[in-house]
This record gives C-alpha cells, sequence and structure tokens, in this order.
C-alpha cells in the first residue's frame, strides 16, 4: 500500500504529475529547453497513466533506443530533433513514476509525493525578465 508523505497529503499528483523546475539544478541547461521539459513532461505522464507495464517497457525501448541513436539531434538539431527531444520527454515521464520520482535537465518530476520532493519547496515559477519598449 502507498502511503501520502504527509497525511494531508494526496497519494498521487492527479493525471500530470508533478513537474517543477530544480531549484538545485547546476547544470547549463538552455531555459527555453528546460521550459520545453516543464510543457511536455506532464503531458507525457497524462498521456501514459493508464498504460500496463508491457507497454511501458516498449515506450522505455522505443524512447532509449531513439536517444541513443539521435540524442545530438535533440540538443543541436536536425533531422531527429522533433522525436529525440519527445524521446527524453517521455523517458522521464516514465522515470516520474519511480519512488522520489527524477531530477534531470533542470526539472523534477515525480506522480506522488515523497520525502525531499522539490515541488514542496517551490516557491514561485522562474520569472523570465524581459526588455519592455515605450
Amino acid at each position: 500500500m502507498q502511503f501520502a508523505a504527509h497525511p494531508s497529503e494526496p497519494e498521487s499528483y492527479g493525471p500530470f504529475g508533478l513537474v517543477v523546475t530544480d531549484p538545485d539544478s547546476t547544470t547549463s541547461v538552455p531555459h527555453i529547453w528546460t521550459d520545453w521539459l516543464l510543457f511536455m513532461v506532464p503531458l507525457c505522464i497524462a498521456e501514459m497513466r493508464d498504460l500496463t507495464e508491457a507497454e511501458f517497457d516498449r515506450v522505455r525501448a522505443e524512447s532509449s533506443g531513439l536517444i541513443a541513436s539521435h540524442g545530438d539531434d535533440a540538443q543541436f538539431g536536425g533531422r531527429h530533433q522533433a522525436g529525440a527531444r519527445t524521446a527524453i520527454a517521455k523517458g522521464l515521464a516514465v522515470l516520474a513514476r519511480a519512488d522520489g520520482g527524477v531530477t534531470a535537465l533542470g526539472i523534477h518530476a515525480c506522480v506522488r509525493p515523497h520525502a525531499g520532493c522539490p515541488g514542496g519547496v517551490q516557491a514561485a515559477p522562474r520569472v523570465l525578465l524581459s526588455k519592455t519598449t515605450k
């Protein structure tokens, strides 16, 4: 039986899980990449929430194969950029199901509350400052 991290917390974060920026991240991932993951990983979590273990195994195999073959396209562009980036988002969504979730590429994703979750201390989303024009 899965218990909530705190009696007042839910046993799950719902269909989209919890995906937040990692406040302790030391990666040099561009903000646009992190922002894209903050958008895509919850969608992938929701898309995969009703999969069987066999279907998760298929997603794992397809994603890892695509990342291994075309991971450089995800970062630097190329013919397989969209597929490789989507494979990374799907891979993070699969890993979000693990105990404690996953922290990588400047984000943390999990599907249920756990001790030490960065989402519990996330005060506010990252704010981008832009130039204003008169």
